[in-house]
């Protein structure tokens, strides 16, 4: 009789141990191992201002995807086109702004062959302003750029999405330059994005 208990016991032990094991290994977590990493890479082109002037500025970004929905990255962009300062104490000068970092962001309905998805863009910026007078450029470059984007996207193949978005620019700690500020190069933009990469 004891012999029987004992085995009673024991199969009910190592039943139960079986059962917190994978209760364990479903269990529910924020964070967990992704089960499909994609990626892409391409250039960005964006409309926007600076200074209360025209600005076209183009670049790359490159990301991977984890679960085809979020989406880790970095980016780079810079000022293509010239622009003069309209601030009196640079006025006429030539005017470089650019700024790079880390993209993060997430796709909704990453299937279906128009989606959107959101990302924010964090990063260093510089401007640089040319003074012709001592032939040199000033530059401000310890300043930070937040860019949230909202982004309709195509399916056009498996290797090719196309983005069609709009976004704000937030400069931050604008200080080396007298009389300007962030507001001077904060602003909305549009922009396009192609997307080099494996969807599947």
């Amino acid at each position: 009789m004891k012999k029987i208990l004992l085995l009673i016991l024991l199969i009910s032990t190592v039943a139960f141990a079986h059962a917190q094991e994978e209760e364990t290994d479903n269990i529910q977590t924020f964070f967990s191992k992704p089960s499909k990493i994609r990626g892409y890479f391409g250039p960005i082109t964006n409309i926007t201002s600076l200074d209360g002037e025209s600005a076209y500025m183009n670049g790359f970004n490159a990301a991977a995807i984890f679960n085809d929905q979020v989406v880790f990255g970095f980016y780079n962009i810079n000022l293509e086109n010239n622009i003069f300062s309209n601030n009196d104490n640079y006025i006429g000068y030539e005017m470089d702004f650019e700024h790079r970092g880390l993209l993060f962001g997430y796709i909704f309905m990453p299937k279906s062959k128009i989606h959107f998805n959101t990302n924010l863009l964090i990063g260093k910026g510089e401007i640089d302003i040319y003074d012709d007078i001592i032939d040199t450029w000033l530059e401000d470059d310890v300043m930070f750029v937040l860019t949230p984007n909202v982004e309709i996207e195509f399916n056009v193949t498996k290797f090719l999405r196309v983005g069609i978005g709009a976004n704000y620019r937030f400069a931050l700690d604008v200080d080396k330059f007298d009389n300007y500020n962030n507001n001077d190069f904060s602003d909305l933009g549009a922009f396009v994005n192609l997307k080099f990469g494996w969807f599947r």
